[in-house]
């Protein structure tokens, strides 16, 4: 479930956005009514000229000319406008397009980009891989040293993994679950990869930055799976938590896989 600073957030680009929209298609508007109105005069202008004699339709040429031209420099300002709206509005649904699918703790993307990711994945660039990693005996963590600590701690384990895993997808998917989908490598590469992010971590000296006091060793369990051709993600997620289990009953801070 999103916090509610994420739904915050992402309630605020929604907003910004819905108002960049209306900004846009009330100038387009704008262009749209001056263009035709100019359009009339300049008919009305032109049906004037066949009647007028010498210097006079001379007069109402110059006269036609300057309003066009002025007529045409509004529009490029509008016009100008208009594309500084459109290129806001790409930035900021690009920018609401990510918030979706990030998690606002970590900074990782989140179980909606991996989804996407899983489902949209190339059989030509396999073989693919899921690891489901999670922290062991997090639930220490936070009651010994409070929450604020704990998210610290899961935000610094989710970069180590992210650094170790690069190249491959990493997200936090949920509580103190992170989720790897890895592209192009074996099972067995993909084991020793996590196998070296694991004994990363769990040789860190994790502290309290208000008191500087030691927080103990903590690690993480993974349960690491191949992905069968178009198979499904629960499936395959299904079996990573059965070896992640695994992992945690046959003592913690390993990696299984299968």
């Amino acid at each position: 479930m999103r916090s509610r600073a994420a739904r915050g957030e992402a309630d605020r680009l929604v907003a910004e956005t819905q108002e960049h929209v209306d900004g846009f298609a009330t100038i387009m508007h704008s262009i749209h009514a001056e263009t035709r109105g100019f359009g009339h005069d300049l008919a009305e202008s032109a049906a004037a000229i066949t009647t007028s004699p010498g210097l006079a339709e001379i007069d109402e040429i110059t006269r036609i000319t300057t309003a066009m031209i002025g007529r045409i420099r509004e529009s490029e300002v509008r016009l100008a406008k208009a594309k500084h709206e459109t290129d806001v509005l790409r930035a900021k649904l690009i920018e609401a397009r990510d918030s979706a699918r990030r998690d606002t703790l970590t900074g990782l993307p989140n179980r909606r980009a991996f989804d996407e990711a899983f489902g949209a994945r190339d059989a030509d660039k396999g073989p693919y891989c899921l690891a489901v990693c999670d922290v062991d005996r997090f639930k220490r963590v936070n009651d010994a040293f409070g929450h604020g600590v704990g998210d610290r701690v899961l935000t610094a384990i989710g970069q180590m993994i992210a650094a170790g895993c690069e190249g491959h997808l990493v997200v936090r998917h949920g509580g103190e679950e992170f989720a790897v989908l890895l592209c192009g490598v074996s099972l067995s590469d993909a084991a020793r990869l996590l196998d070296s992010v694991r004994a990363i971590v769990a040789a860190k000296r994790f502290r309290n930055r208000e008191t500087d006091s030691p927080l103990g060793q903590i690690t993480f369990s993974a349960g690491v799976t191949a992905i069968h051709a178009d198979e499904a993600a629960e499936s395959a997620f299904a079996r990573a938590d059965r070896l992640l289990y695994t992992a945690k009953g046959d003592g913690r801070d390993r990696i299984c896989a299968a």
